[in-house]
């Protein structure tokens, strides 16, 4: 992963971490820690599910080649946009602020918001693989089409070799012409 990247998905799990703390700083340290990793942990699984299921019919490769930057960049977005208002409701619940009916109606709510995100991200992900497999075709086709035009040609009992240094044989005779490109010219015999 690029180095950019990476700092952005430290960046963002370091955020996600201190809007999750704010809501949580009143429990003890060993809780604060418990109810941190576990938030991470089902939204990493989350993650992890739906991103194996927008990977069907995709090439494995182009599947595997992506998957670190949409878990390290989802995963805390996911966090910042569903655990803080789930926090908040667990301390009110803790501090008996609202009864355990009216806690489980508010989690419904966020299961269903997380839902709807996920089903969002689900396609996001198809597409952002679907986009990789057609950079990937055409870089293909560019390196079939470089190495077709490297391959050599024969015209009139010289061989053509296109590359960076292109070589005309004749004879076990070898004349180089470097830093040259050979395209679309044709070679007359002008020794006798």
């Amino acid at each position: 992963m690029n180095i950019y990247l990476t700092i952005a998905a430290a960046i963002a799990n370091i955020i996600a971490i201190a809007i999750v703390y704010q809501f949580i700083k009143k429990l003890e340290k060993k809780q604060i820690l418990l109810f941190i990793a576990i938030s991470f942990a089902i939204m990493y699984i989350l993650i992890s599910i739906v991103y194996w299921f927008s990977g069907f019919g995709i090439e494995k490769n182009i599947h595997e080649a992506s998957k670190n930057f949409v878990l390290y960049i989802f995963v805390p977005v996911n966090v910042i946009l569903t655990i803080p208002y789930f926090a908040s409701q667990y301390m009110k619940l803790k501090e008996n602020v609202i009864k355990k009916n009216n806690f489980a109606n508010k989690i419904t709510i966020i299961g269903i918001i997380l839902l709807t995100v996920l089903v969002a991200e689900f396609f996001y992900f198809k597409k952002i693989q679907k986009k990789i497999t057609s950079i990937n075709e055409v870089t293909q086709n560019n390196i079939e089409l470089n190495n077709d035009n490297k391959e050599k040609t024969t015209t009139d009992g010289y061989n053509i070799y296109n590359g960076e240094s292109n070589s005309i044989l004749e004879n076990d005779v070898i004349v180089t012409l470097e830093n040259t490109m050979l395209e679309n010219y044709i070679i007359t015999n002008t020794t006798d």
